[in-house]
């Protein structure tokens, strides 16, 4: 099925704040509306995955709610992504109405925002599932046009030594992404991307906890982080808390909380949270945001990066 397209104008004066994959947490997009100063007047593009749907039943009704009325508001514009689908038993007529009639491109003169990515840059040939659904879209060596924004795909996904959940800017290929992986991602992180007068920023909530660090550390490691499509480990020498692992992709070995690993239905050995050698830089009396605690090691972010502290 084609995707359905759909084309706005975005005045040169305008702020535009672009948010994705909320996946149905009403409190934290509350705070991140608040956290960037959202206003009425400025461009809101929400990039689909609006809540969350397992096989009959929905989580995140409230926040569907929510955007529905944010959405009378004509500089709001939202698009549907692939978990947004409909369960008959769990809407009412007008949801469904408003959930059908999204799209799955948006386009303005500079920018195009989809959930999942493109396969061209002729929109009147893409798919609804392509757009809704794209995983590492980054990495498919494409090229754009125009900025292509989207979500779905978790920025920390994209990168391979240092686990950041920043949006990611690809200059050379037009690509921006967004998603924190928010709900996905144990250590992830809600963003909002912005865009004013031509430049670009973000901003960031979380459901951490923050501490103040006693002791400073410099950085570390950083040679690694395992990512979802290369999660395959292999067990080299058992430890009480952390074990040393093989990486399959690269061959390097990297010690892991072993309770983070687990056993897929091919018998595999998996990790896809704290799977990184990099330890944060760090002064006494920073902020951190603690993910985890194992022994006397904490798994903390700082500034939407992830790695480990020493206490």
């Amino acid at each position: 099925m084609k995707a359905k397209i759909k084309q706005i104008d975005i005045p040169q004066d305008k702020r535009l704040v672009c948010i994705s994959d909320i996946h149905g947490d009403i409190v934290l997009f509350k705070r991140l509306l608040d956290k960037v100063n959202y206003c009425e007047d400025d461009i809101l593009i929400l990039l689909g995955d609006l809540y969350y749907t397992r096989s009959d039943e929905i989580s995140g009704h409230s926040t569907l709610k929510f955007i529905i009325e944010l959405s009378k508001n004509p500089n709001v514009h939202v698009l549907r992504g692939n978990c947004d689908y409909v369960i008959e038993n769990c809407f009412d007529s007008a949801e469904i109405e408003w959930l059908e009639n999204l799209p799955h491109i948006i386009e303005s003169k500079d920018h195009i925002f989809v959930h999942g990515g493109l396969t061209s840059n002729d929109l009147s040939e893409q798919d609804m599932k392509s757009c809704t659904k794209n995983d590492a879209f980054m990495e498919k060596g494409l090229k754009f046009d125009k900025y292509v924004i989207t979500g779905h795909w978790s920025v920390v996904s994209y990168t391979h030594e240092i686990p950041c959940f920043n949006p990611v800017v690809n200059e050379e290929s037009r690509i921006i992404s967004i998603d924190g992986g928010h709900i996905n991602i144990i250590s992830g992180q809600l963003n909002a991307f912005v865009i004013q007068d031509g430049k670009f920023s973000f901003d960031y909530v979380d459901n951490s906890t923050t501490i103040t660090v006693e002791k400073p550390q410099t950085a570390k490691g950083g040679s690694l982080n395992i990512t979802w499509l290369d999660r395959f480990v292999e067990l080299v020498e058992e430890g009480e808390i952390f074990s040393t692992y093989k990486h399959l992709k690269t061959g390097k070995l990297i010690s892991i909380p072993k309770s983070t690993v687990w056993v897929d239905n091919e018998g595999n050995l998996c990790n896809g949270n704290f799977g990184t050698d990099y330890y944060l830089p760090l002064n006494a009396g920073d902020a951190i945001s603690v993910v985890n605690k194992f022994g006397n090691m904490i798994y903390a972010k700082a500034n939407g990066t992830c790695g480990w502290v020493e206490i």
